[in-house]
């Protein structure tokens, strides 16, 4: 990912560690507070900064203002505490390594990047081992927090005119509307106008809004069916299966797609001793409409097949560790359907057969 800047946004970027700078080019007038705040907050993402703004530590021309309020030219934004040298030399560390993280010449599939824009909606690409959201706090790099760049790279800047999406400087910041856990790859959707945003969010209590996720669960399945249990999710690192049903909004369906067993079983580091060379893998489609946190993995565990390699939601038995062993569980968000706009994206998973990632993406885009 390029991490070039035009030389109006270096020199503003250089007055960061006085963190404060000038309004004055093209690319910053008219713009609202907490998006122009990238410059000086690079790494926080929009929530951190709408934060930063309420709590008065952000002022425009020595006075407290709203997130919502557009720079005029001349305008001087500055943080009230500037950072010690302690904070300058961690987020310093923070922007080497998310440098590191995405090198120029990195596995184009472990890069977060901008899919397609349909309307007032735009698709990502969230990879394993990045944050969807910025955490409260912290320096760690997010999609939310890369989204100003993802937008601004060379070919994403300017919208089909026929899909009507404002992408002007006048445009407010594209708001995410769900979140993929950490070890979850796949599409994550944002709005680009609050509209928009409200539009997804009617779609999802209605039930119209259609989440298409791959699975890779634990032992044999050879039917469809559905996981109705209500979820807990007030704890925050686990959630909790209920005795209950949810509302239908709330469910699970389950899609066997190919079994995997004996010497087909992929060459995920299992070993020869594995309790999976006797129950073997299934490669699974999930259905969720509005979903909840950990939903498919809660769910999949529930009925006894948990996620391959998902140390959450795995009991703890001794031919259990097998599976926490070796890294990743493998879940992935592959398609999201709307009303009126839709994105698919197969799994970047190598170690499927050519025949089967044809079938996968074959259940991904199909319509009922």
């Amino acid at each position: 990912m390029s991490n070039e800047t035009s030389p109006a946004s270096c020199a503003e970027a250089q007055q960061e560690t006085a963190k404060q700078f000038e309004a004055s080019g093209a690319d910053m007038v008219g713009q609202r507070l907490d998006y122009a705040l990238t410059l000086l907050l690079p790494q926080m993402g929009l929530r951190g900064r709408k934060r930063s703004i309420e709590s008065g530590q952000v002022l425009v021309n020595g006075r407290s203002c709203k997130a919502a309020q557009r720079l005029r030219k001349g305008d001087v934004v500055s943080l009230a505490d500037a950072p010690t040298a302690d904070q300058q030399t961690q987020n310093a560390v923070v922007a080497e390594a998310d440098t590191a993280a995405y090198p120029a010449d990195a596995n184009f599939e472990a890069l977060p990047r901008l899919l397609e824009r349909q309307g007032e909606f735009c698709f990502f690409y969230k990879p394993v081992g990045l944050h969807t959201a910025a955490l409260t706090g912290g320096n760690m790099p997010s999609l939310e927090g890369m989204l100003p760049q993802l937008l601004a790279e060379p070919g994403c800047t300017e919208a089909d005119p026929q899909d009507g999406a404002d992408m002007s400087a006048e445009a407010v910041p594209p708001q995410l509307m769900q979140r993929l856990d950490y070890g979850t790859s796949g599409i994550v959707c944002a709005a680009l106008s609050p509209q928009a945003a409200q539009a997804f969010r009617q779609a999802e209590a209605a039930g119209r809004c259609e989440k298409r996720y791959i699975a890779l669960l634990a032992g044999r399945l050879e039917d469809d069916f559905t996981v109705t249990f209500a979820l807990r999710t007030d704890k925050r690192s686990k959630s909790r299966v209920l005795d209950r049903d949810a509302g239908c909004t709330r469910w699970t369906n389950f899609t066997p797609l190919h079994y995997f067993e004996g010497d087909d079983l992929p060459q995920l580091a299992l070993t020869k001793d594995s309790q999976f060379h006797r129950v073997g893998l299934t490669l699974v489609g999930c259905r969720i409409r509005r979903g909840a946190r950990h939903q498919i993995r809660a769910h999949a565990a529930a009925v006894g097949h948990p996620l391959w390699n998902d140390p959450l939601y795995t009991d703890n038995d001794p031919e259990a560790e097998v599976q926490t062993s070796h890294g990743t569980f493998y879940l992935h968000h592959g398609c999201l359907m709307l009303p009126g706009a839709n994105c698919v994206m197969p799994p970047p998973w190598s170690f499927l057969p050519s025949a089967v990632a044809r079938q996968v993406l074959e259940w991904l885009a199909s319509v009922d």
